[in-house]
């Protein structure tokens, strides 16, 4: 599997690796929308600096925004930080940031997951 989703406290991080298509991205999302601590969460960390290759297309990128925005109707509190280190998925960003600044979830694009962790921390700390 492309992906581990590690369950914290107050988030969830995921840590892609490998190959990356974009319905793992939207399966890793989907699993976490039916589970029960998922009203209760604070963040999520996409962190995406181990994949090798992206291929979420933009149609996939849509539908993980649009879902987003549906789940936010039940837990409006989410901080998104998206981990990548160079431009593989800067178009991925993108799209989702567009489709999602309606969203009541505040999103930031971070160079690190130690940047991505402060970022959160501090967000669920105010």
């Amino acid at each position: 599997m492309p992906y581990t989703t590690t369950w914290t406290r107050d988030g969830v991080i995921w840590t892609y690796s490998g190959i990356l298509t974009g319905q793992e991205a939207l399966q890793s999302n989907l699993e976490i929308y039916g589970d029960e601590r998922f009203d209760d969460l604070h963040y999520q960390i996409a962190d995406f600096t181990n994949v090798t290759k992206n291929q979420i297309s933009e149609l996939h990128t849509k539908k993980i925004a649009y879902l987003d925005r549906a789940a936010a109707q039940t837990n409006p509190r989410i901080k998104v930080a998206i981990v990548m280190e160079d431009s593989e998925f800067l178009n991925t960003a993108d799209v989702y940031s567009e489709l999602s600044k309606n969203s009541p979830w505040e999103l930031k694009v971070c160079h690190s997951l130690e940047e991505a962790e402060v970022w959160v921390t501090q967000a669920t700390r105010k």
